[in-house]
């Protein structure tokens, strides 16, 4: 986390020492040696010491070789102690100033993981899943060929079957209530923009339920088809079997 110089300058003058024992005169420090013993703290796991003295790095020498790669470690270190908001303000303020970066790929990727992380402890809430997912599919299309593009492709496949299960979730709560028409069009989101995921089979059958309750014959037959053609081995499939064999009108058909 950046310190305030204007609101705290005696700051500027002593850094407390990672061990917690003396404090480091910054009057003989350089950027390369502040940098060093922040990798040092680094990798010694002590995270937050390390992210201080990274963010000192970037406050006291801005225009040093090591000032850039310091705010991108700052922020790595946060992300490691799980303070994803710091990590995240880090990175964004050197995304703003350093689009052109060779950094650039991994601080995206880097703050798209912040973003990531947070998505267990929403609930069902969809928004850091659809903010995540946005984030990982920005840096797909911005540096195609990066090293990280296919873990971005197979977090955005993980993003979809979250958002796709909220779907679910919501469309099963309509249909308890019997109202089969908003529960068609929540699991129609799920048929029409995640269909790569394993939520779509039931999505299929949930749909052909509400269609019968609705005597909606021929659009229960559609999404039959769909199972059929698409899922034929799938348990939903064979439920819906089950389902269309008790239903006289859809007998021999």
């Amino acid at each position: 986390m950046k310190l305030l110089k204007h609101a705290f300058p005696l700051m500027l003058f002593t850094l407390i020492g990672c061990s917690g024992n003396s404090d480091i005169d910054l009057k003989n420090q350089t950027a390369e040696s502040l940098y060093t013993n922040g990798r040092q703290q680094l990798s010694n796991g002590n995270y937050s010491d390390a992210a201080e003295i990274f963010s000192k790095v970037e406050d006291l020498f801005p225009y040093s070789s090591k000032a850039s790669v310091s705010q991108i470690l700052a922020a790595y270190c946060h992300f490691l102690n799980s303070n994803y908001l710091d990590a995240t303000r880090e990175l964004d303020i050197f995304m703003r100033y350093h689009s052109s970066h060779p950094l650039m790929p991994y601080a995206m990727y880097l703050r798209s993981m912040c973003i990531y992380m947070q998505v267990s402890s929403v609930g069902r809430d969809p928004r850091i899943a659809q903010d995540a997912k946005q984030a990982f599919i920005e840096l797909m299309n911005r540096y195609p060929n990066s090293i990280y593009f296919e873990d971005c492709k197979r977090k955005v496949f993980i993003l979809d079957c979250i958002l796709a299960a909220h779907e679910m979730d919501i469309g099963r709560f309509y249909q308890k209530r019997s109202n089969s028409l908003s529960a068609i069009g929540r699991y129609n989101i799920v048929i029409s923009k995640f269909r790569y995921t394993n939520q779509v089979p039931e999505a299929c059958y949930r749909t052909i339920e509400c269609c019968l309750a609705e005597g909606l014959k021929q659009e229960a037959l559609d999404f039959y088809s769909i199972l059929k053609n698409n899922y034929s081995d799938n348990v939903w499939k064979k439920k819906a079997d089950s389902l269309m064999a008790i239903n006289k009108d859809f007998k021999n058909k």
